[in-house]
């Protein structure tokens, strides 16, 4: 079936537009709402229904990065938002490539005709 990853593909481009410069709440706020999407993407989900190579392990990076284990949020602001504030900038270009590259690779494999 075509478009059997339709709803990963709308929220990683939801993703991908909250990683677009300037955000318009800041950065951190980007970083938020599109680990917020990916998590939509990839709660209750299979990888290993994708069975492309490149594509799981974009998901496994994609997932290791939005991943809050051990964080604390003493301010009360979120978890994601603490990850986001604390990610380094290797870490940032990683998660914005896989988003980028995995959105495109759904647009590719399940958006076309």
């Amino acid at each position: 079936m075509k478009n059997k990853f339709i709803y990963q593909s709308e929220k990683l481009n939801a993703a991908r537009s909250s990683l677009m410069a300037p955000h318009p709440a800041g950065e951190v706020q980007g970083f938020t709402n599109a680990f917020y999407n990916c998590f939509l993407a990839f709660d209750r989900f299979n990888v290993d229904d994708v069975k492309d190579d490149s594509a799981r392990e974009w998901i496994r990076k994609i997932l290791h990065l939005i991943d809050t284990t051990g964080l604390q949020d003493t301010s009360g602001k979120g978890l994601w938002q603490v990850r986001a504030e604390q990610m380094s900038l290797d870490e940032k270009m990683e998660f914005s490539r896989s988003v980028d590259e995995l959105a495109s690779w759904f647009d590719r494999n399940f958006w076309q005709d």
